[in-house]
């Protein structure tokens, strides 16, 4: 039970954790269906990945200077999907269902980029490892 605690403490990392790796499955699969990779993808990958990475990472080092640090960058990216979703909900009627879920979710997202460095506490981090 007591692991299953610690494990709830890193909560926003493993948001990131799963949308991140959604994206990277789902970018997986569109190259895989078309047999072919753009400059779209390569930069998808070569943006998401090392976040991946770093992500994972954090539940072994829980370090709160990579927690301000990948807050950066995911929160940056949620923005661009809270910017991705209001163009599609005023551009693209038949996809709002679509882009007010987007929106949601990269409101979620911010918020939660936002409130990851926070929860670490230098003293009680050193003491628990």
């Amino acid at each position: 039970m007591k692991s299953l605690k610690s494990v709830f403490k890193f909560w926003q990392e493993i948001i990131f954790i799963v949308s991140t790796g959604s994206l990277l499955i789902g970018s997986t699969r569109g190259v895989i269906n078309s047999q072919s990779m753009d400059i779209w993808d390569i930069l998808l990958v070569c943006w998401v990945l090392p976040l991946f990475i770093c992500l994972i990472g954090q539940f072994f080092w829980k370090k709160k200077s990579l927690a301000i640090i990948l807050s950066v960058p995911l929160g940056l990216s949620s923005v661009i999907t809270i910017f991705m979703a209001l163009y599609g909900i005023f551009n693209s009627p038949s996809y709002i269902t679509e882009s007010i879920a987007m929106l949601i979710i990269g409101t979620v997202l911010v918020l939660v980029a936002l409130k990851m460095p926070f929860k670490y506490d230098v003293n009680k981090v050193h003491m628990e490892s």
